[in-house]
């Protein structure tokens, strides 16, 4: 019966090192307050001198200022001190599983992702390009969670693994614990990689797995986006409350340069984190009513003196975006304007700024 016992635990451990750990914290700590119990009255010592006594037995390191001197006493010490020792002994043992249990399972993509309010990205897109987005990213969020999903590796690749705040889900796309152990909706972005970016039918994978994401997050506080292979399929997604990403960004700029030389430079330069201006997207809300004109202009205004600097790039309404708009376009309540800025720029107070020139004008 004994070694049925022994065996069961010994699954239970392996199977469960959390619950064991458990188990074994508990035990020991019901050993050893008993111990103390009995060791104080039948020793007739106090509290003080009963816990003592029972904590250096169970560690090795002592046997106590008053060690046992009634035959009970001892007997009471020689059964209970031996098996508190034995789970004292356990009990490390079992902590140092669960340690190297944890680590494990996290390499191995089975624990819940930890990371609020950061980035997931569905289907892991290589070294090469998860390094580049991790590096740019991090210039402008240092220490940003981000966790991989994906079912076609084992464990992230040591080079991405070793890197702070960084997560591995192992999962697929169409099980529902997937999204509930990614916890998608606690984070701000969602990135759809392609399965194999070399085939077009990758998408339909990718139309899926956006069709269920938007079961599990609210759009208006998670943004969802995705790589689009082949932009003929396009017209799955004109439902999706997501944006697409291109897979020929590569392509066109190249097609470009050819067109126009060096319109590939100042577009690397716009897209990089780690070099000069980035495009940044500002709500327009004090300035609604006014044409693109009086914006332009009233923005050289109100820039001059200061230590910003700014350039209009597009206006963005209704997901659509223009990059030459007319100079008597009026700007809506709720447009977004993309701006080829720096970090610390203070739109809001720009805009103010804006605001109050327009109406003076006026």
């Amino acid at each position: 019966m004994i070694l049925n016992l022994i065996k069961r635990f010994r699954v239970h451990k392996e199977a469960e090192p959390l619950i064991w750990l458990k188990k074994v914290f508990f035990y020991t700590i019901g050993i050893n307050l008993l111990f103390a119990i009995l060791f104080k009255y039948i020793e007739s010592v106090t509290w003080n001198e009963a816990i003592w006594q029972t904590w250096q037995t169970a560690t090795t390191v002592g046997y106590g200022n008053a060690p046992a001197e009634t035959l009970a006493g001892r007997i009471i010490t020689m059964l209970l001190s031996t098996v508190s020792i034995a789970f004292v002994g356990a009990l490390f043992s079992a902590a140092f599983d669960y340690k190297e249990f944890y680590k494990t399972q996290k390499k191995l993509g089975f624990m819940k992702n930890p990371h609020k309010d950061g980035y997931i990205i569905f289907n892991f897109p290589g070294n090469n390009v998860a390094k580049h987005f991790i590096d740019e990213l991090r210039v402008v969020e240092k220490s940003v969670g981000i966790c991989f999903v994906d079912d076609n590796i084992n464990e992230l690749p040591e080079e991405i693994a070793h890197l702070p705040n960084i997560h591995f889900i192992k999962g697929c796309p169409l099980q529902k614990e997937t999204y509930q152990k990614a916890e998608v909706q606690n984070n701000k972005t969602v990135i759809v990689f392609p399965v194999d970016a070399s085939k077009s039918n990758s998408d339909g994978s990718t139309k899926v797995t956006l069709d269920l994401l938007e079961r599990f997050v609210d759009t208006s506080k998670t943004r969802l986006l995705y790589i689009l292979v082949d932009m003929a399929n396009l017209w799955m997604f004109e439902k999706n409350k997501a944006t697409y990403i291109s897979s020929d960004l590569s392509v066109l700029a190249i097609v470009q340069e050819c067109q126009d030389p060096y319109s590939a430079l100042v577009i690397e330069d716009l897209l990089y984190n780690t070099q000069g201006a980035n495009p940044m997207t500002v709500t327009v809300d004090k300035i609604a009513g006014i044409s693109w004109k009086e914006l332009q202009l009233s923005l050289f205004q109100v820039l001059e003196g200061t230590k910003h600097s700014c350039n209009l790039l597009a206006i963005i309404r209704d997901g659509q975006s223009n990059s030459c708009p007319e100079a008597s376009e009026v700007l809506k309540k709720g447009d977004l304007l993309s701006l080829a800025t720096y970090l610390d720029f203070p739109w809001e107070e720009i805009e103010a700024k804006i605001q109050a020139l327009t109406i003076d004008s006026q």
